[in-house]
């Protein structure tokens, strides 16, 4: 069976439906991060700790940026906060795009969501995060915080997909 080939809804409530999933799933991505981050040795979790070293994260990273663009700063008790924001958000675009494109591609039902999962991390966190400066260069974490990472988006694309189905099968 393969995804769509047939579409009935518009592209912008197929997009509107992906951006709702994409927040519903940023959200189950975050449940999953917490098993997922504890996995390994206390030396395979000490690696990635130093590889991240005194960085915060990289939403709270962009949530620093995008405040210093628009002349404020980020006060010290709302870094988490917009971390949070920058998260949902690019979950948000990241799950509208979902929608626009899965219901027009020949993607198998069974792989879409595990598929854009993996497409997300590879663009995202392997690509624009480091290309932009949010984070260190790939190479300089180890292993272990990759596959981390792609085990969390394979979590984000599949919850996508599926809230995808279920949303667009309750209003179609």
């Amino acid at each position: 069976m393969w995804f769509g080939r047939r579409t009935r809804r518009s592209v912008v409530m197929d997009a509107a439906i992906g951006a709702a999933s994409g927040l519903l799933a940023s959200w189950v991505m975050e449940q999953a991060q917490k098993p997922i981050t504890r996995v390994g040795s206390r030396e395979t979790q000490e690696r990635e700790r130093r590889a991240q070293g005194d960085l915060p994260p990289a939403t709270v990273r962009v949530a620093e940026r995008a405040a210093a663009l628009a002349g404020r700063s980020l006060p010290e008790d709302r870094r988490g906060a917009a971390g949070e924001v920058v998260h949902y958000a690019a979950g948000a675009a990241f799950g509208a795009l979902f929608g626009v494109l899965a219901p027009r591609l020949p993607l198998p039902v069974v792989a879409a969501g595990a598929l854009y999962g993996a497409a997300v991390w590879l663009v995202n966190d392997e690509t624009l995060v480091p290309a932009l400066g949010f984070s260190k260069r790939p190479w300089e974490y180890p292993a272990s915080t990759h596959a981390k990472a792609l085990a969390a988006h394979l979590v984000y694309g599949t919850a996508t997909d599926a809230g995808f189905r279920l949303i667009g099968a309750t209003l179609h």
